[in-house]
């Protein structure tokens, strides 16, 4: 009879055993099924014109201002020209809504750009305005510029701000969809290149 009783209890206990690990089972699976709450969408303008990111580098001063070079500019409508590298001819992508909020999801809330005040970042030396960009944001129902000076030099790596600012700039200068086509700014100096064909 106690061997009876034994056996009894080892089944009670194994079923006891097998009901936990299929619950545990269970609420791991509903958890991990559950959807990720994303964050809330960046709002910006839509439009094949209005620009949302731009990094472009002064080339030359003129008496209007300084003449700008840009070197990846995504626009509203979700157009993306850019250059491969700067010395390197113009490229077309058109991004996806869900690209164009990674990318300012990455600008605007992984690196909160428009949190900091100064308008200048980097290594700033009287040679240094020959290597600097310019980096514009408009979304999010605001608009600002920076400029970043030369390269983040290593005294500098320790400033939060101005580290998350280049890398920014190496994002988006390494941001190069494999749809992209050759693009030519004048459509009618090269009828050929516009859209690859």
């Amino acid at each position: 009879m106690q061997k009876y009783r034994r056996i009894q209890r080892r089944r009670a206990l194994f079923h006891l055993i097998d009901w936990l690990v299929i619950i545990l089972f269970l609420g791991v699976w509903v958890v991990a099924r559950k959807p990720v709450p994303t964050e809330k969408p960046i709002s910006y303008v839509e439009e094949s014109g209005h620009v949302l990111v731009q990094l472009a580098e002064p080339s030359k001063h003129t008496e209007t201002g300084i003449h700008l070079d840009p070197q990846w500019t995504l626009y509203g409508d979700g157009t993306l020209i850019f250059k491969a590298d700067p010395r390197d001819a113009l490229w077309r992508a058109h991004l996806s809504p869900g690209d164009i909020q990674h990318i300012l999801n990455v600008i605007i809330n992984q690196d909160t750009f428009f949190g900091y005040a100064q308008q200048r970042y980097g290594n700033i030396t009287p040679t240094s305005d020959d290597d600097s960009m310019f980096l514009t944001v408009n979304a999010n129902g605001q608009q600002k510029a920076v400029m970043l000076v030369g390269e983040l030099p290593s005294q500098v790596a320790s400033d939060g701000q101005a580290s998350h600012l280049f890398a920014i700039e190496q994002f988006l200068l390494a941001y190069h969809p494999a749809s992209a086509v050759f693009y030519a700014a004048n459509p009618d100096s090269d009828h050929d290149a516009d859209d690859g064909q």
